[in-house]
């Protein structure tokens, strides 16, 4: 299973990765951005594709704290029933000492030094079940962004 999870987590930040380059996304106020600010965004349209795939998620969302409290950065990924990490968009963080200078543009994997600086409550934790259980207020951006990458898989 984690050979699958690899396999077709490569595929879509592959698929992302193309997309942009393309200027799929030049519309896209947070999108244009990839893989920065779109930690999210991209879960959730990871998560469909897995769910799409017969792979069940939960959305984490967890919070570094760094001295005061305007300092916060959040960072969002998934898990599978077994503990199992897949993250796509930790290369965001690569120019940034404070976070290990993460460089991994795909990541599937026990819990590592980058996700334990997180701090993740119980509340920011939910299981996936498709884009049509999120609010009606993003569901049409995320459809359209998500044919828009599985176009190129």
């Amino acid at each position: 299973m984690m050979k699958d999870i690899k396999r077709l987590a490569n595929n879509f930040r592959n698929a992302i990765d193309i997309a942009r380059e393309l200027g799929e996304f030049e519309r896209d106020l947070s999108f244009c951005n990839f893989p920065r600010g779109c930690c999210g965004d991209t879960s959730d349209l990871l998560a469909q594709f897995l769910l799409e795939n017969d792979i069940r998620t939960y959305y984490v969302c967890g919070t570094f704290r760094r001295g005061s409290f305007e300092n916060v950065q959040s960072h969002a990924w998934l898990l599978t029933d077994n503990q199992i990490i897949i993250d796509i968009t930790g290369d965001q963080f690569r120019n940034n000492p404070y976070f290990l200078n993460y460089d991994k543009s795909v990541y599937v994997g026990a819990e590592d030094d980058f996700h334990r600086l997180f701090e993740v409550e119980d509340r920011n934790v939910r299981e996936n079940i498709g884009l049509d259980a999120l609010g009606s207020f993003c569901q049409p951006r995320l459809y359209g962004l998500y044919r828009k990458i599985i176009k190129y898989i």
